[in-house]
């Protein structure tokens, strides 16, 4: 795809431009001051001094004006160079979530009564099935070049705004077309992004489930348009394995009932306190001892029975009930860690994994602050858990984000790294205090050798940036041998341990075969 270099080619070097400009200002400035004093009287006289002084103050500030715009595109373009644009390259007009709604918001405002369509399709079934076939690289190519297909599109369509939010779903935004042109435009939008996945050597066709909303003359926001279109493309994977476009309607609401009350449900559960937290200890190889685990919830539904999150977290994060959920958890962690410390309980860290939407919409380092003070448990027995970013847009967010958590003393972790957008850049750049290795890399540790070269020079650049590694998932012994001959530093998995109710989890840490001194230690 050679578009990707004609892409990051054209951005001129605003750095030099600034340097050029400021050294001009500071020039005009010194003559400015100059003049002012009368030094060039002779010259031109008392007149031609005032002139003058006019000339050069006019020069000064539109230098200064110039100066300040390119010190500020140099900052954009800063941005973008530490972001890895081998992986993600650079396209122009991408939002996230937060900007994609708050820019449709103000263009419908502007054109209230004009025809146009939100458009959402998710691409998270397909790089999973990218990933297990060709690996994270190319799964990471997958959103750059579906980026650029829309961007190919919009040859056709000037005017598309278009973005990605945090569930993995890709949000368009069509105005002034009808329903009969939107047919032809995503049949467009699919061939082109299989060419261009051809093109990158991924041999998988993608057919996705286009969720459109129409708006006519009806006054709706971005928001319900995009939320609607989504029902719609969520209709559709539920109807349909081969992809196609479904254009919301009402009755899809009655259709989809099942999911509405299972929201509904979920809400429920978390004011009835169905939800319990479960504990999954991590064992430290070079300390021969349990050094933490992780928090893992686990829904008690009165009539369905014990529910795992793959039933339920996948709905909760098209909506803000992921963020309850995770605030939920996180209380609970440290409720459980108060009652331990004052019973005189052993102690560990408990990480907690947070949902992307909790950490780029809501104000978690002040939550988690709040929650642990109202239980006076210390930040040393808490790790929060970040899954990758969406966007290598979020990069500053994100970083800002980590620094307030850091700040409270409590360790942050990478989650499943490898199986998004991380590169080399990112993790450098963000200051995460431990890297937790998805356990999609052990599939075939034992007998492929690029598997075991591939975790090897993961764990040993974590720990060039002085990062502890977990590897989860780990079920067979063989495989901790392996880790441990790579200098792997903790595994969590069912090797050790499932994940435990609290009184469960309390006993196996007190009373365990695993630990330093004890029969079969580290076996």
């Amino acid at each position: 795809m050679e578009e990707k270099n004609k892409t990051t080619n054209k951005t001129p070097d605003y750095s030099k431009r600034f340097i050029i400009f400021l050294i001009a200002f500071f020039v005009v400035f010194v003559l400015l001051l100059l003049d002012g004093f009368g030094l060039f009287d002779g010259i031109w006289g008392t007149i031609g001094r005032w002139i003058s002084f006019s000339l050069l103050a006019s020069g000064c500030i539109a230098l200064l004006i110039l100066a300040l715009l390119a010190f500020s595109n140099s900052q954009k373009v800063t941005v973008k160079k530490i972001l890895n644009t081998d992986i993600f390259p650079l396209v122009d007009n991408v939002f996230d979530e937060r900007e994609i709604v708050m820019n449709v918001n103000k263009l419908l405002r502007k054109k209230s009564g004009e025809k146009s369509a939100a458009v959402t399709f998710s691409t998270f079934k397909f790089k999973k099935e990218v990933f297990l076939r060709y690996g994270y690289q190319k799964e990471s190519d997958v959103v750059s070049t579906i980026f650029f297909a829309i961007d190919k599109i919009k040859e056709v369509q000037p005017k598309i705004v278009y973005g990605y939010d945090y569930s993995d779903n890709f949000m368009i935004y069509i105005p002034d077309i009808v329903e009969k042109k939107i047919q032809a435009l995503l049949e467009k939008l699919t061939e082109l992004i299989n060419n261009f996945l051809g093109e990158n050597k991924i041999d998988i066709d993608f057919y996705p489930h286009y969720g459109v909303r129409i708006r006519n003359e009806e006054d709706i926001s971005a928001e319900t348009m995009f939320q609607t279109a989504l029902i719609a493309s969520d209709y559709g994977r539920l109807s349909s394995e081969r992809g196609g476009i479904f254009v919301f309607n009402e009755t899809m609401f009655m259709k989809n009932e099942r999911i509405v009350s299972l929201a509904r449900d979920i809400e429920r559960g978390l004011q009835n306190n169905e939800f319990e937290v479960y504990f999954q200890p991590k064992f430290d190889l070079k300390l021969k001892r349990f050094s933490g685990a992780e928090a893992l919830l686990r829904w008690h539904h009165p009539e369905r029975g014990t529910i795992l999150p793959a039933a339920f977290i996948s709905l909760a994060e098209q909506s803000d009930l992921i963020i309850q959920i995770d605030y939920y958890v996180l209380d609970r962690v440290c409720k459980h860690i108060a009652e331990w410390r004052d019973k005189g309980l052993r102690l560990l860290p408990i990480s907690v994994n947070l949902s992307k939407r909790t950490v780029f919409s809501a104000n978690i380092a002040d939550y988690i602050e709040q929650t642990i003070k109202k239980h006076q448990v210390s930040p040393l027995l808490l790790e929060i858990e970040i899954v990758e970013s969406p966007s290598p847009y979020d990069v500053l967010y994100l970083l800002s984000t980590v620094k307030k958590i850091k700040a409270l003393n409590i360790s942050v972790a990478i989650d499943d790294f490898g199986t998004g957008f991380s590169s080399l850049s990112y993790i450098k750049r963000i200051p995460f205090d431990v890297i937790k290795i998805d356990k999609a890399f052990l599939s075939d540790l034992e007998i492929d050798a690029k598997s075991r070269g591939l975790v090897k020079e993961i764990i040993k650049l974590a720990h060039i940036l002085e990062t502890y590694v977990v590897i989860e998932g780990v079920q067979e012994y063989e495989q901790i041998k392996l880790l441990q001959s790579m200098d792997a530093d903790c595994i969590q998995g069912y090797y050790y341990s499932e994940p435990l109710r609290p009184e469960d989890y309390l006993r196996f840490i007190n009373d365990n075969k695993f630990e330093r001194g004890k029969k079969g230690a580290g076996k």
